[in-house]
């Protein structure tokens, strides 16, 4: 399909100037920015956006998407409650189908929050991805293997790197552990072995509490997990790292020079009061940081939008400074260095990227009036101002009406199925 948006009020990038244009799509890809009429351009729909605002979607740099069926069943526990006790039973008993139907309820969530692309840790990466495919959303599949190293695995990440790495460009394989401390140390060497052979970036979920920080540097001759992850060449070729909540300038400093990308999850953070990321030293330091949800189960919803208020306005509070950590750095995290973190052609409105495109209901009470429309999108705005969602050139959200796959209702119903029989399996539920 071709689509030309025009009315619009576009914002190429959180950097550059919002101004009156229009849009081409052409297939998955943007063919025309610009102010003025691509007068070769005959669409197959011409979508009038009345004034409102085109920008990128947002990139979701760290998510576990199936876990939206534990929505609301694992609340109000610290983390280590919340894991062990109550969502690894119900993990027990996960089946692909359950992956399915928990990744397309949380796709549709995205979808309406203006979510284009996602980097998901998760059990059945191959059932993600056919989620994902059927909505067509670019996903990265980030591996979370944990334990002992066993043949098993790592075939399996050498199996996924190599079946992934062509199959297209909507779709990565990030080789992944879940954790330092849920790791062993010949797990982790193993797997950093087999990134450094594919010259691949890792990912991890990183410092994340307080605890976590502290029974490792027991554990390892008082090194902090970026420093033991470190010594263990991990990131020898750089990556993402999920949280780093409890990183000292130190370790700010070791993953910056390593190339390796702080992806913050304040709400998940701060509901499981784990703390709060210092933002403001990644940014001041010259590191890049992409946001993340985190999954359902601790956020409780995938709303980019509060994401980046948290990300700005904690960190005023913590350094006690209005100006720290502007709307533009949020909206940079939120679309631009996800999506470069993760690899892919998007995050900002240019020919040649993935139309990854959303559009911002402009005349809505909380953005009036225009006085500043980035600082309104941080500060004012939430999921009731995204009008549209365009995922590699294929609208799958517009005005209440989904196109992700599935039909809403079967997700919803196969959703409420399979969290009962969780619950019940788990002995949670008689």
């Amino acid at each position: 399909m071709k689509y030309r948006f025009f009315n619009a009020n576009v914002m190429i990038s959180p950097e550059q100037n919002i101004f009156k244009g229009e849009l081409c799509t052409d297939g998955a890809d943007i063919v025309y920015v610009g102010k003025k009429k691509n007068e070769g351009f005959i669409a197959d729909r011409e979508i009038d956006c009345n004034g409102n605002l085109l920008m990128s979607g947002f990139c979701n740099a760290h998510s576990h998407a199936a876990m939206s069926l534990f929505r609301g069943i694992a609340d109000d526990l610290p983390l280590e409650k919340w894991l062990f006790d109550r969502i690894f039973p119900m993990e027990d008993h996960l089946t692909e189908d359950d992956v399915y139907w928990g990744t397309l309820l949380q796709i549709a969530e995205f979808v309406r929050n203006g979510i284009t692309c996602f980097a998901d840790m998760y059990f059945y990466p191959d059932t993600i991805y056919e989620a994902a495919k059927k909505s067509n959303l670019a996903v990265a599949l980030c591996g979370g293997i944990n334990g002992e190293s066993n043949e098993k695995d790592l075939r399996f990440i050498r199996d996924h790197v190599d079946l992934y790495s062509t199959m297209s460009d909507r779709v990565r394989y990030i080789i992944g552990l879940h954790a330092e401390y849920t790791c062993e140390e010949n797990l982790i060497s193993d797997v950093s072995d087999i990134a450094a052979e594919y010259g691949s970036k890792t990912y991890i979920h990183l410092s994340e509490t307080l605890k976590e920080v502290g029974d490792c540097t027991v554990r390892h001759n008082r090194l902090t997990p970026p420093q033991y992850l470190h010594k263990l060449g991990f990131f020898e070729n750089g990556g993402l790292a999920a949280h780093c909540t409890y990183c000292d300038k130190d370790d700010l400093a070791l993953l910056k020079q390593c190339g390796v990308v702080p992806v913050v999850n304040a709400a998940s953070n701060l509901k499981l009061a784990s703390g709060v990321a210092p933002v403001y030293s990644m940014l001041r330091s010259g590191m890049k940081v992409a946001l993340g949800t985190d999954g359902s189960a601790s956020n409780n919803a995938t709303s980019m939008f509060r994401e980046m208020y948290l990300f700005s306005c904690l960190q005023k509070e913590a350094m006690k400074d209005a100006s720290a950590v502007s709307a533009e750095e949020a909206l940079t995290a939120a679309t631009v260095n996800g999506y470069e973190a993760l690899g892919f052609r998007g995050g900002v409105l240019k020919t040649g990227n993935f139309a990854d495109i959303i559009l911002i209901d402009l005349a809505a009470p909380n953005m009036r009036p225009l006085s500043d429309v980035k600082k309104n999108l941080v500060y004012s705005a939430d999921s009731s101002n995204v009008l549209m969602t365009v995922a590699g050139g294929k609208i799958v959200y517009e005005n209440g009406k989904y196109d992700i796959g599935e039909e809403i209702s079967t997700i919803y119903r196969e959703a409420e199925h399979r969290r009962d029989r969780l619950l019940h399996e788990a002995g949670f539920k008689e």
